[in-house]
C-alpha cells in the first residue's frame, strides 16, 4: 500500500502508540485520545491504489454512513465507536480499546475454553447481535477475530460499520469482499440479499470452532470451500469431541442450516435453545453465570420493559444469592432491611 504510518506519527488528532493488528486491506493501531484521556483502537482502511476517484468517493460516502449507523450502537457486548474519518487515501474508525485478545486464541484443539464459557460467550454474542439487528445493523463479518475477549474474561463484538469498506476494497483473500470465507453463509456466497440470518449462520460456525477447534468445512481451496458451504452438510461437533452434549450438537447444526427456513429464524430462538444448555453444563455447586442470570431475569414479567443495556447494568451492580424455596423474604407492611 502507498500509505505507511510510522509509530511516532499521528492519525488525525490521535498519537499512535503501536501497531496491534493487520489484515489484507487494513491495519489496527493502539492510539491515544488526547481530549478524552483514554487509549483507543484505530482501524485504518486503505484504498486500492488503482481505484478510480469515483470509486473512492463512493467508498468515503458509504463508509461514513455505515460507521455513523454503527456508532449509535451502545451495548455492553459491542465495541463502542467514538469517531470515523475518511481521508483522500484512507479511512479510519476510532473505537474503544479492549485489552486482551480475540477468540482466535481459543479456536485450536489445544487451547479450547471450557464448554460453559463457550456457551456464555455465544449467548452474549446473540444478545449483542440481536440488539444490533433491532437497531437496523447486520454485521456481515462475524468470525473469531472480530470477537474480543478481554483480560477480565468479558467479550465484545467488534468491527460493526467496517463491512461497507471491505465490500468495495481490493479483494485478495475473500470470496466476495464481505466476510471471511469459512464463516460465510450460503446466501452470502451466492451474493444474495442478506438478513440477520447470515450473522446467525456465521456465529454458528464460530460456536462450532470454539467447541471443536475445527471448522465445519476444511476444504483445501476456495473453490472447494464454496462447494461445501453450498452443498455439503457438516458433521455434528461431537464427531470431533465425543463428550459434547447432544443439545449442543443440535443447537450448532440448527444455526448453520443451509436452508434459511430450517435455520434459526430469530436471535431469540437461538438464545432460548442455548439457555437450556446452561443448567446441563454447570457443575454441582457452581455459581450461575452472568448469561444464566440474564436469561432468568429476561423471562420475568417485571423486566419485560427493560432493554438489554439496562438489564446487563442491573446485573453488574446487583448481588445474586440462592434462597431456599418457601423462605419468607418480606411481608406486606414490613420494612426492607439490608440483611436480605
Amino acid at each position: 500500500m502507498a500509505m505507511k504510518f510510522e509509530l511516532d506519527w499521528r492519525i488525525g488528532k490521535y498519537p499512535i502508540l503501536k501497531e496491534i493488528g493487520k489484515g489484507a486491506t487494513s491495519k489496527v493501531y493502539l492510539g491515544r485520545d488526547p481530549f478524552a484521556d483514554r487509549d483507543v483502537a484505530i482501524k485504518v482502511f486503505f484504498f486500492d491504489e488503482d481505484a478510480t476517484e469515483q470509486t473512492r468517493k463512493l467508498l468515503r460516502k458509504g463508509f461514513l454512513a455505515e460507521a455513523a449507523l454503527a456508532g449509535r450502537l451502545q451495548h455492553p457486548h459491542i465495541v463502542e465507536i467514538y469517531d470515523a474519518v475518511s481521508e483522500p487515501e484512507y479511512s479510519y474508525i476510532v473505537m474503544e480499546h479492549v485489552p486482551g485478545t480475540t477468540l482466535e486464541s481459543y479456536c485450536e484443539v489445544d487451547s479450547l475454553l471450557p464448554l460453559g464459557k463457550v456457551v456464555e460467550i455465544i449467548f452474549k454474542c446473540i444478545r449483542a447481535l440481536d440488539y444490533a439487528f433491532q437497531s437496523g445493523v447486520i454485521h456481515r463479518d462475524i468470525k473469531p477475530g472480530n470477537i474480543l475477549y478481554s483480560d477480565g474474561g468479558e467479550i465484545k463484538v467488534s468491527d460493526f460499520g467496517a463491512s461497507f469498506q471491505e465490500q468495495l476494497a481490493h479483494d485478495t483473500t475473500q470470496l466476495t469482499g464481505i466476510g471471511s470465507p469459512a464463516y460465510m453463509s450460503p446466501e452470502q456466497v451466492r451474493l444474495e440479499h442478506l438478513t440477520h440470518q447470515t450473522d446467525i449462520y456465521s456465529l454458528g460456525v464460530v460456536m462450532y470452532k470454539l467447541l471443536t477447534g475445527r471448522l465445519p468445512f476444511n476444504a483445501s481451496n476456495q473453490l472447494s470451500l464454496t462447494y461445501e458451504i453450498l452443498n455439503v452438510e457438516p458433521p455434528p461437533p461431537s464427531t470431533f469431541r465425543p463428550e459434547l452434549p447432544a443439545l449442543l450438537d443440535e443447537i450448532c447444526l440448527n444455526a448453520v442450516r443451509k436452508n434459511q427456513a430450517a435455520r434459526y429464524q430469530t436471535w431469540i430462538d437461538f438464545g432460548k435453545d442455548l439457555s437450556k444448555a446452561f443448567g446441563t453444563l454447570r457443575l454441582a455447586g457452581d455459581a450461575l453465570s452472568d448469561s444464566e442470570k440474564f436469561s432468568e431475569l429476561r423471562g420475568l414479567a417485571f423486566f419485560e420493559d427493560f432493554d438489554d443495556v439496562v438489564l446487563w447494568e442491573a446485573l453488574r451492580i446487583s448481588s445474586w444469592r440462592a434462597i431456599p424455596g418457601g423462605t419468607v423474604i418480606i411481608r406486606e407492611g414490613d420494612r426492607a432491611t439490608a440483611s436480605i
